[in-house]
């Protein structure tokens, strides 16, 4: 038993205090943890747990104190370790009220700790690295006093043997014996420990005749399995076993690792603890290289005495072309007889040598730039969405098309990245998944030169760039120097994104016409802009810019207040040819709208050949087969021509731009500038004729009956009602004209519209439209039902939850609980509804994702308490009356089974004054109830149950 709890004491002196057991991946500061593969494995055996706070403090210092606590959690288990008091102070330090003080108590009385000479324990010290490493190999076997692991010099022979052992493998820079050793670091060694070979001495005696002493003893040697070796081969991860006792063999027998390859393809340790999987962990390379690297120079890094004629190449978790790694091959592992284009300067490359079978295997990641596009912050696993700014491409060089979906969101601690975000990230196209994700570092400055394709000059410094750059604002060739951009960089300093500095809508236009001095008789040249806020402007020009009819410019102003323009790269018209061809002659401009040559707008199911463009829906097709996106600082101009003339109205953003649905066959033109990677700078859309329902999305909800008032007339004459109403997720009352058809003003039925458009009084007037922006799945049906789910709920069912339609809520949704007199409050969590049978809902789904996106839920006053179950017929009468010295109610129209409210008052000097509210179960029909209010003679009482009401004066 001593020896059993001596090796207890070596491994949990390792940790602190233990709370709450989980993996380095729950904790909250798991991004800090350095030896993650040990924290991981020590947490899954339960050796090591995270704090109360849900953080591990990786860097923080062990205690004695901590340490006797989970001594007495392992032995004794943590429910019994915990009811463990000190009925007197066990050191003079360690008084009875001390946290630790029932656990150094035991330890003390079972032999396991002792303190110091002067009576004292210290239960807040920490241990240095070699007391530590002694604690290790006393448990895995080896004698103190065999070792000379005490006396002068005790830690020399410590450090020598620990570092031997391998328990510190994969430290950090060097051992230092003399330091405090942290929690990752104890972690580590003890997970070393784990995986080392048990000790024991095959002669250890002594004979002793007369004065003389002779020791027969031999040196520790590897403990071997004898005739029962069933756990031989769990953490050796040989087959059949090495036929040594790994101390995790013979101490934690269902933990087992084994060779695999990770995500990325890399050789790769996979961890199981009772057959759950603990976590796949890539082997340290033996060479990493962040650039394209001659095949000799692995061979000759690498120490190699014979060549690998079938070098195995995986790129992105992908298998490529095998190569040869030779003495003196100059040939590169990307070449053109292999793998071309593949790997490049940033490509992140890693070499494993397996010495036995003398086999390489080079493993490349690829580094791509990305945005943050949103992020879950309340899901169970909170993620964000990475928008990769660069088209993947496969081993054999073809357009990657998996990055799609959930293929681009990444499980993460989202505190550290916000939305509009620029990051580097990894990816496994084997896996469909992102593998890391960092925010990249960003330098600004002026770019004063560049030589294409290789490098820029910008703040006096020269940076090279990586294999993946992106040139945010189109070609490289269309930087100009002398001007502001930023540059962000992957971890060796090479750029992999460059953006203009500033983005400014304002110095972008579209060019309705443009003529020459000589064109119009004038003195100076013209052109006429509409601009970014959506003005239309007449400028003298500086020269003749009749060519740029049609086209996205950027303009300036010069110092005689003439206006140069630039035509901004990648400008595309969708029906063709930019030219004057698509313009519309100035007769058919007031039905057909500037532009002419477009397509009719598709709201669902579009693919690339249709004219797609939907509020909030970052993917933009013109219609021209192609693929665009729109982001917080696109820019869209939308014109709309009638015989009045033509508008144009700027919105900034998706989510602020509008949809383009169809209408009467209608076609919508589009010319864009593309500022890099398929994202839209500046979009001009002639949108004549078709539905274009304001970005906004805003949605506008009115509370029908109690919510509404009678017709009013104000003084003016004007006419309307005041609804209790919800306006782009806002609680306030609003006025409908009475004359509102199309809002069916007056009806007391509650409804939701879009877009509803307001007069010079501020009342709604007749205009408005259907909800388009969001599908309408639920319409004032029956129903609501709490579900098991985080964000989930079930509708449209009268009798039970299982007989709902399941929905899932999104997490930012809008939802709002009417009740019975109309008041609406804002419901922040969808599990604060109650099941109601009978309660009446309107249900917006988003038209992205399916998820709930507006939620307005009624409740009915039918005398059935919520939570009910099933729907009740709404009682049909109320009488009361008297029951010897008690109130009675008899109820018409009840459900068996089915529970029941009356709110019962009394008159008194004309004043109601409520008694209480009565709760019972009803009968199949009819139901009568005694209630338990005493009558006194000749005073009134009223009573409700559900719609029903009634009255009675009591007499003797």
């Amino acid at each position: 038993m001593k020896k059993f709890l001596s090796l207890v004491l070596a491994l949990v002196m390792t940790m602190s205090l233990v709370t709450v057991s989980a993996g380095a991946k729950d904790f909250s500061d798991s991004t800090k943890i350095q030896y993650k593969e040990a924290v991981d494995v020590m947490s899954a055996v339960n050796v090591i747990s995270g704090y109360a706070e849900g953080d591990f403090r990786p860097t923080a210092t062990l205690t004695r104190g901590a340490a006797a606590k989970i001594i007495c959690n392992l032995i004794l288990g943590p429910t019994t370790a915990g009811a463990l008091v000190a009925d007197a102070a066990p050191y003079k330090d360690v008084p009875t009220n001390n946290t630790f003080a029932g656990y150094i108590a035991y330890c003390q009385k079972a032999g396991i700790i002792s303190g110091y000479a002067d009576g004292t324990f210290k239960p807040a010290n920490s241990l240095t690295g070699y007391a530590f490493m002694k604690m290790l190999l006393g448990a895995l076997g080896y004698d103190a006093s065999r070792e000379g692991y005490t006396g002068p010099n005790w830690s020399i022979a410590v450090g020598k043997r620990a570092l031997n052992a391998g328990l510190a493998d994969g430290l950090s820079g060097d051992f230092n014996g003399v330091k405090a050793v942290t929690r990752e670091e104890a972690c580590l060694y003890a997970f070393n420990m784990l995986q080392a070979d048990m000790v024991e001495y095959e002669k250890n005696s002594t004979v002793i005749v007369g004065n003389i002493t002779i020791k027969d003893t031999s040196d520790a040697k590897s403990k071997r399995w004898g005739s029962s070796a069933i756990n031989d081969g769990n953490i050796d991860g040989k087959k059949g076993g090495d036929g040594y006792v790994q101390f995790a063999e013979e101490y934690f027998n269902k933990l087992v690792k084994s060779e695999t390859t990770d995500d990325m393809g890399r050789p790769a340790t996979k961890w199981t603890n009772k057959g759950d999987k603990i976590g796949t962990y890539a082997d340290k390379a033996n060479q990493t290289y962040y650039k394209n690297v001659k095949l000799g120079n692995i061979y000759s890094d690498l120490g190699m005495t014979q060549k690998d004629e079938h070098a195995t190449v995986i790129v992105n978790g992908v298998e490529a072309t095998d190569v040869v790694v030779s003495k003196n091959n100059d040939r590169k592992i990307s070449s053109s007889s292999a793998n071309d284009g593949l790997v490049g300067d940033g490509s992140i490359v890693e070499v494993y040598y397996n010495e036995d079978d003398n086999h390489v295997t080079i493993v490349v990641a690829d580094v791509y730039v990305g945005e943050i596009t949103s992020k879950e912050t309340k899901a169970a696993d909170p993620y964000v969405v990475v928008d990769s700014k660069l088209q993947m491409k496969t081993v054999d060089g073809t357009n990657y098309t998996g990055y799609t979906g959930n293929a681009t969101h990444f499980e993460c601690d989202t505190s550290a990245f916000a939305e509009d975000d620029i990051v580097l990230f990894t990816y496994s196209q084997a896996e469909k998944s992102i593998q890391t994700v960092v925010k990249a570092e960003s330098t600004e400055g002026i770019v004063s030169e560049y030589t294409l394709t290789k490098s820029l000059t910008l703040a006096d410094k020269e940076y090279k760039y990586a294999k993946n750059i992106v040139f945010d604002f189109g070609a490289e060739n269309t930087m100009r120097t002398k001007n502001t951009y930023t540059i962000y960089t992957d971890a060796n300093g090479l750029v992999i994104f460059v953006t203009e500095s500033e983005f400014k809508p304002t110095d972008y236009a579209f060019v309705l016409d443009a003529e020459a001095s000589s064109q119009t008789g004038f003195k100076f040249d013209r052109a006429k802009l509409v601009l970014a806020d959506g003005s239309v402007k007449t400028v003298y020009t500086d020269d003749n810019y009749a060519g740029y009819k049609g086209y996205i410019v950027t303009y300036r102003a010069n110092g005689d207040n003439e206006y140069v323009l630039r035509k901004a790269p990648n400008t595309t018209f969708n029906g063709g040819t930019i030219s004057d061809s698509m313009f519309n002659a100035d007769s058919a401009i007031p039905t057909q709208g500037v532009l002419t040559g477009g397509k009719t707008p598709v709201r669902t199911n579009a693919t690339t050949s249709d004219f797609f463009m939907q509020n909030g829906n970052a993917k933009v097709y013109p219609g021209n087969d192609k693929t665009l996106y729109a982001n917080s600082e696109t820019v869209f101009v939308v014109a709309e021509s009638d015989r009045t003339g033509t508008t144009y109205t700027s919105y900034t953003g998706i989510k602020n731009a509008p949809s383009i649905d169809p209408k009467n066959s209608a076609v919508a033109e589009m010319v864009y500038y593309v500022r890099g990677n398929n994202l839209l700078g500046f979009v001009f859309v002639d949108a004549t004729g078709c539905d274009v329902v304001n970005g906004r999305n805003d949605i506008t909800f009115l509370a029908g009956k109690e919510g509404m008032s009678k017709l009013k007339t104000d003084s003016d004459n004007n006419s309307y009602y005041v609804y209790n109403a919800v306006v782009d997720g806002k609680i306030t009352t609003v006025k409908v004209s009475y004359d509102a058809t199309t809002l069916d003003a007056g009806v007391e039925t509650n409804r939701v519209y879009q877009n509803v458009k307001y007069n010079n009084k501020g009342t709604i007037a007749t205009g408005g439209a259907e909800v388009t922006g969001y599908d309408v799945v639920e319409n004032n049906t029956t129903g609501i039902w709490k579900l098991s789910g985080e964000y989930t709920i079930g509708l449209h069912s009268s009798t039970t939850a299982s007989a709902s339609t399941r929905y899932t809520v999104a997490s930012d949704a809008k939802m709002y609980l009417i009740n019975t007199d109309g008041v609406i409050t804002k419901v922040d969590d969808v599990k604060d509804f109650k099941s109601d049978a009978t309660a009446k809902v309107i249900a917006l789904l988003d038209k992205a994702d399916g998820d709930i996106a507006y939620l307005f839920v009624q409740e009915t006053d039918n005398g059935k308490k919520e939570d009910a179950g099933a729907a009740a017929t709404p009682v049909t009468s109320l009488v009361l009356g008297k029951d010897g010295s008690k109130l009675k109610a008899t109820v018409t129209g009840t459900t068996e089974g089915k529970e029941y409210e009356i709110k019962v008052s009394m008159i008194v000097s004309g004043v109601e004054k409520a008694i209480g509210t009565y709760e019972f179960t009803g009968a199949d029909g009819n139901t009568v109830v005694t209630l338990p209010i005493a009558w006194g003679a000749g005073v009134t009482y009223t009573a409700t149950c559900g719609d029903q009401f009634a009255t009675y004066t009591a007499t003797v």
